[in-house]
C-alpha cells in the first residue's frame, strides 16, 4: 500500500513566492486577480484558504479512517476464508 506524506510546514522564499493568479476573497468564493486585491482582501483570502485547508485535513483523516476500516475487514474476511475448513465452531448455531 502506498504511504502518503504531507509536510506539516512549507517553507517559502519571499523572492520566489508563487501565488495563485486568482484567489477567493469573499464568503461566496468570488474570485479576483491577486494583483487587484488589497492587503485586507489578501488577508481574507488567507483566512478562506486556511478554512479550506482545515476542512480538507478533516476529510483526508476521515477517508483514511474509512480506508483502514475496509482494510481491517478485508484482512478479517481473508483470514476467515483461508481457515474456513478449520474453524467450524464459528458457523455452529447456538441452539
Amino acid at each position: 500500500m502506498p504511504t502518503y506524506q504531507v509536510p506539516e510546514v512549507f517553507e517559502v522564499e519571499l523572492g520566489e513566492l508563487e501565488l495563485p493568479s486568482d484567489v477567493p476573497v469573499d464568503a461566496s468564493l468570488n474570485e479576483k486577480p491577486l494583483s487587484e486585491c488589497t492587503k485586507n482582501e489578501v488577508e481574507a483570502a488567507v483566512r478562506a484558504f486556511s478554512g479550506l485547508l482545515r476542512q480538507s485535513q478533516t476529510e483526508i483523516e476521515a477517508s483514511i479512517d474509512k480506508h483502514n476500516e475496509i482494510r481491517r475487514r478485508v484482512a478479517h474476511l481473508h483470514a476467515y476464508h483461508e481457515n474456513f475448513d478449520s474453524i467450524d465452531w464459528v458457523r455452529e448455531s447456538e441452539s
